[in-house]
């Protein structure tokens, strides 16, 4: 049975998510803005709405999204053989991460390393000007990368599990025994935050990305523990509110993609009280569907992969306007908002392109 309340999460993560790329390439706390406008940031310069926003939002959305993703991967794999879940993980995921980038990469990359790496680059030899574009171009295409990877670990995993103790998945069978498991859930993911990190791109945190994936599979996709966070909803939500506002008040003005500072406690037990009170509140109110939530949901994952496209078009453009940043910040939202549906719907009419930018075959 599919569960609502997870498309609903899904797409109202998503929302969040282009919001934040509104101000992320305008962001000068803690590194030089990418788009000029801002002026280097400095301890003592006071709280911005975008700063704000970006704290409050980026520490567990991307965490929240790969729990989400193990969830659903458990569904899916109660009525899928192993090979058609990989089939479907592989047209979905990795053709438009990595052929889809291949082809169509370039496009976005160049306004972000035009923007980043200056008129040095334009003296480089044309298949170097590619390969950096191409990697610049990467986008929101990092989490289809590490969601494939991890699929693949997954089924690895459940081989394992089913040679040891014959059964997929243990049920947890005791109330109290959803306590003991909520307070381990913090200590691993806090664990895995530490691990695999990668140096430059810090957007590839691969320990904490995969247990939060294989809680999903394993814990979060149990009913017992869905009514153990419906039933304390509203204590994770205030305990959500007061660890992110110690959360921003600690670490504004240090640039919050670091890992260093995502490993930290405070950041994990944020990041944690988010994902408990979100899927408390939306197993609670959010397991229903209208008109308007189910195509969202079904738009949700191409504006996912097209919001970052979209934007850089539109600063770049907006770069020839002598305009306030704040004005920036409107126009770059109504575009993202508005234009990134309406390509998504463009390309899906598209064969061929639809199928590597979107992974959609039909």
């Amino acid at each position: 049975m599919r569960k609502i309340y997870l498309d609903n999460i899904r797409w109202c993560t998503i929302i969040l998510v282009v919001f934040f790329h509104v101000f992320f390439f305008f962001n000068n706390i803690g590194i030089t803005a990418m788009f000029e406008g801002l002026l280097e940031y400095h301890q003592g310069d006071g709280m911005t709405f975008a700063g704000i926003y970006q704290y409050a939002v980026y520490p567990w959305f991307m965490t929240l999204l790969f729990v989400v993703a193990g969830v659903a991967a458990y569904h899916t794999l109660q009525h899928k053989t192993a090979k058609q879940f990989i089939s479907g993980r592989r047209n979905k995921l990795l053709v438009p991460s990595t052929l889809g980038v291949l082809v169509f990469g370039f496009i976005p990359g160049s306004i972000v390393a035009g923007a980043s790496a200056g008129a040095g680059l334009q003296a480089a030899p044309g298949f170097v000007k590619y390969i950096v574009y191409t990697l610049s171009g990467i986008g929101a295409q990092w989490f289809s990368q590490m969601l494939f990877v991890i699929s693949l670990l997954l089924l690895l995993v459940r081989k394992v599990v089913l040679a040891v103790q014959k059964e997929e998945r243990k049920s947890i069978q005791k109330e109290s025994s959803v306590y003991v498991w909520l307070v381990v859930m913090f200590f691993l993911l806090w664990g895995a935050s530490k691990l695999l990190n990668t140096p430059v791109v810090e957007s590839y945190r691969f320990g904490i990305y995969t247990v939060a994936f294989l809680l999903g599979y394993y814990v979060f996709s149990q009913d017992i523990v869905i009514e153990v966070l419906k039933k304390w909803r509203f204590v994770s939500t205030l305990a959500a509110v007061v660890s992110g506002v110690y959360f921003i008040y600690r670490a504004y003005g240090i640039y919050y993609g670091h890992s260093s500072l995502l490993s930290t406690w405070y950041a994990n037990l944020f990041t944690y009280c988010m994902i408990l009170a979100i899927f408390g509140m939306f197993a609670a109110y959010g397991d229903k569907k209208n008109a308007v939530t189910e195509w969202l949901g079904k738009i949700s994952f191409p504006v996912y992969i097209l919001h970052i496209p979209v934007i850089l078009i539109a600063l770049s453009l907006l770069q020839k306007r002598d305009l306030s940043v704040g004005a920036q910040y409107v126009i770059v939202a109504f575009a993202a908002y508005l234009f990134t549906p309406l390509a998504a719907l463009l390309i899906e009419k598209i064969p061929v392109v639809r199928y590597l930018i979107l992974g959609i075959r039909h």
